[in-house]
């Protein structure tokens, strides 16, 4: 049978008494601790996805302006080529009226020289027909 006497109310007090003590001397400031360490965990957490997100809001701006620049850094290049090919074209031509001014000069020059030569051998020739008819005669 179970007999309730003194000393069960005595180690109660005492175990109430060493709970009271443990819960300040320790629980309070282990759970102060954890308190503190969950409350700084949870602000990292916290910052740290307000870092990851304005990361990505920025990379993805810089991805945005990259896009930009690319696209007319294309188009740049692309006008570029155009005027070079315009550019080309005009040198081209410009070319092409040169060699047909050179090739008229030239033709020119040797209708002149032709015609020049022309005369000469018209004017050697008879005298040269004088000559081999004054040798046959004689």
């Amino acid at each position: 049978m179970l007999y309730i006497d003194v000393s069960l109310i005595v180690v109660s007090f005492i175990v109430w008494i060493l709970v009271a003590i443990l819960t300040k001397a320790f629980f309070k400031p282990l759970r102060k601790v954890m308190g503190e360490r969950e409350a700084k965990i949870e602000g990292n957490r916290k910052n740290a996805e307000e870092t990851l997100q304005t990361f990505e809001e920025e990379s993805h701006q810089v991805e945005e302006k990259l896009k930009e620049a690319r696209a007319e850094a294309q188009s740049l290049k692309e006008k570029l080529q155009q005027e070079g090919f315009r550019e080309k074209e005009k040198m081209l031509e410009e070319t092409n009226r040169d060699c047909r001014s050179q090739v008229e000069a030239a033709k020119e020059t040797l209708e002149k020289q032709i015609s020049t030569l022309k005369k000469k051998l018209e004017s050697q020739s008879e005298s040269l027909a004088e000559r081999i008819e004054k040798r046959l005669l004689i």
